[in-house]
C-alpha cells in the first residue's frame, strides 16, 4: 500500500486517482499543465452561433496509463471552420463538468455541454436569473403574492404609527396663548374708547339741546320731529358736524324749466349715500320730482344745466344724478342730484340751486322752505281783444309770458310770449298764409317774428281756426303789441294790430 500524498498548495491529503485537490483545486501532477489541442471530432462555432465544446475529460488515472492531453480541433462541417483552418487556432480554456457519477469510476461519463451561466458561454441562456435585491430605502412596493426576497427583510413597523421624518413638527402653544391675550386686550381697549367717545358725545348733545331749547328759536327746521344736526339755527354756534344719518330738510319748491314742471322736494347733507357709490365722502343731495306734460322731448343733461351755489358764491357742478337727462314727453319721474360738498356746518338754507346753462335764462332757486319763486312762474292774461285782418274776424284770447316754451329754455336776457288766437272766416275767400310772413310781436323797439306756432296756415271760407303763436322777446317789458303785417296782394291786405299788457 502506497503512502498518502499531500497537496503542495494547501497541505491537505489528496484523494487517490484524483488529478486535483478536492480542497483547493490545485493539480496533483505536472502532466496537467500540458497545452490542449482541438481534436477532429470537436466543433468550434462561428461568432453568431453557440459554441459546442467537447473537452477531453481526464480518464481515470492508472499507474500504467499515460497522461492524455485534451486537444480541440475544428469540425470541418462547422460554418466558419474553413476560415480558421489556416489561421490562428483558438485555444479555449477547459473547465471540467462532472456528472452525477463519481470520477475515476470505470464506465463514467462526463457532460461536454457547459452549464448555464458559465463564464465562457457565448450566448445568454434561459435560466432564471435572480435580480439583485432593492436597497433598503427603496419605495418600490413588492407585488402582491410575490415571495419574499431572500436578500432583504423589511423592518418591522407598528400599525398606526408614522415615521419620525413624516411627522408634523410640534408647535408651541405659547404663541397662540399670547395672540389670544393680545386680541382680548385690543377688544377691551376699543370698547372702552367707544364708550368714552359715546359718553362725551351724549353729554355734549344734551348740553346743546338744552341750550337750543332755552333759546326758543322758532325758525329751526324740523324733519319728522328731529332737528337735523347739520342745520345752523339762529342762536346756535353751528359747530356740530353731521356725523349721523342723512339730515333731510323738506322744501316743496315748484317752477318750470324747459317746459318741464319741477318740484324741489328736499335737500340733505350726509356722509354717504347708499345709492350713489361715486360719492364715498358724502355730500349734498337735492331730491326733485319732474313732469313733462308736453308733446316735446326735452334735450338737456343735468351735468350741463344744474349747479350748486355755495354761501361764499362758489359754484359746484353735480357729481352724479339718478337720471342723466330730463324726462321725455308725457313722462314723470323722481330724481336726485348729488354735489361733492364735504364741508360740515353748512347752513342749507343759504344754498342756491341754479337751473340753466350759461347761454340760457338761468333760475336761482334758494333751498329754503319759504323761498319766493314768483319771478320764475309763467304770467298769463286774457284780453279777449278782437280785430279784423284780411276779411277774417280775429280774437286775442290770451297771452302768457314765461322763461320756457315748447321744450326750450329762453336764451339769456329773453323771455317767451305765447298768444292764443281764434279766427272766424265768414268771407267767401279762403285765408291762407304762413304765420311767420304776417305776424310780429313788438316790445319797446324790438319786433320779433314767431319762433313756434300751432295756428293753422289756412282757414277755409265759412270755417273757424285757432292755435298759438310763440315769440321770443327781450326780457323786462310788460306792454306788447301783436302786429298783423300788410300784404301786397290782389286785393291788397291792410295791416292790423292789437295791444295788451302782462303785469
Amino acid at each position: 500500500m502506497s503512502s498518502p500524498r499531500f497537496c503542495s498548495e494547501c497541505g491537505k491529503p489528496l484523494e487517490a486517482d484524483h488529478r486535483f485537490c478536492t480542497n483547493c483545486g490545485a493539480t496533483t501532477s505536472v502532466e496537467a499543465d500540458v497545452r490542449t489541442t482541438l481534436t477532429s471530432d470537436q466543433t468550434v462555432l462561428g461568432s453568431e452561433q453557440k459554441q459546442s465544446f467537447q473537452p477531453k475529460v481526464p480518464l481515470p488515472v492508472d499507474n500504467s496509463a499515460a497522461t492524455v492531453s485534451t486537444i480541440i480541433t475544428p469540425n470541418v462541417n462547422t460554418p466558419g471552420a474553413a476560415a480558421n483552418a489556416s489561421g490562428f487556432t483558438p485555444v479555449l480554456p477547459y473547465i471540467p463538468q462532472p456528472s452525477s457519477e463519481s470520477p475515476g469510476v470505470s464506465g463514467a461519463s462526463y457532460s461536454t455541454v457547459p452549464t448555464s451561466g458559465g463564464q465562457f458561454y457565448a450566448q445568454a441562456t434561459d435560466a432564471d436569473v435572480i435580480p439583485p435585491p432593492p436597497p433598503p430605502d427603496s419605495f418600490i412596493s413588492k407585488p402582491q403574492g410575490a415571495p419574499a426576497s431572500p436578500y432583504y427583510t423589511p423592518p418591522p413597523q407598528v400599525n398606526g404609527t408614522v415615521p419620525a421624518y413624516a411627522q408634523a413638527p410640534k408647535r408651541s402653544r405659547g404663541c397662540l396663548v399670547a395672540s389670544i391675550v393680545l386680541l382680548l386686550v385690543l377688544a377691551l381697549g376699543v370698547i372702552g374708547g367707544f364708550y368714552f367717545i359715546r359718553h362725551n358725545s351724549s353729554t355734549g348733545s344734551s348740553s346743546n339741546e338744552q341750550q337750543n331749547t332755552q333759546s326758543g328759536s322758532s325758525n329751526t327746521p324740523i324733519t319728522n320731529g328731529v332737528t337735523p344736526t347739520n342745520i345752523t339755527t339762529p342762536g346756535s354756534n353751528g359747530s356740530t358736524p353731521n356725523t349721523g344719518g342723512p339730515a333731510t330738510v323738506p322744501l316743496n319748491l315748484k317752477f318750470t324749466y324747459s317746459s318741464v314742471d319741477i318740484t324741489v322736494v328736499s335737500v340733505q347733507q350726509a356722509n354717504s349715500f347708499p345709492d350713489d357709490t361715486s360719492a364715498p365722502q358724502g355730500g349734498i343731495r337735492v331730491a326733485t320730482m319732474e313732469s313733462n306734460s308736453t308733446t316735446n322731448n326735452v334735450r338737456y343733461a343735468y351735468s350741463d344745466i344744474i349747479r350748486l351755489v355755495m354761501p361764499d358764491r362758489s359754484i359746484i357742478a353735480p357729481s352724479n344724478e339718478k337720471y342723466y337727462e330730463g324726462p321725455s314727453a308725457g313722462v314723470s319721474q323722481d330724481n336726485w342730484i348729488d354735489f361733492p360738498v364735504t364741508t360740515q356746518n353748512i347752513d342749507l338754507s343759504k344754498l342756491i340751486l341754479r337751473y340753466g346753462s350759461a347761454t340760457e335764462n338761468q333760475m336761482d332757486i334758494p333751498l329754503a322752505s319759504n323761498a319766493d319763486l314768483s319771478k320764475y312762474q309763467p304770467r298769463t292774461v286774457t284780453p279777449n281783444s278782437t280785430f279784423q285782418y284780411s276779411g277774417v274776424n280775429w280774437t286775442l284770447v290770451s297771452a302768457t309770458e314765461s322763461l320756457s316754451a315748447n321744450g326750450q329754455q329762453a336764451s339769456t336776457g329773453a323771455v317767451y310770449v305765447t298768444v292764443t288766437l281764434k279766427a272766424v272766416n265768414s268771407s267767401a275767400n279762403n285765408f291762407s298764409a304762413y304765420p311767420g310772413d304776417y305776424m310780429r310781436l313788438q316790445s319797446g323797439d324790438s319786433k320779433s317774428p314767431p319762433s313756434d306756432f300751432t295756428f293753422p296756415t289756412s282757414v277755409a271760407s265759412q270755417s273757424n281756426g285757432g292755435g298759438t303763436i310763440t315769440f321770443a322777446i327781450p326780457q323786462g317789458g310788460n306792454s306788447f303789441t301783436l302786429l298783423m303785417l300788410a300784404q301786397q296782394s290782389s286785393p291788397p291786405i291792410n295791416a292790423a294790430s292789437v295791444t295788451f299788457q302782462i303785469q
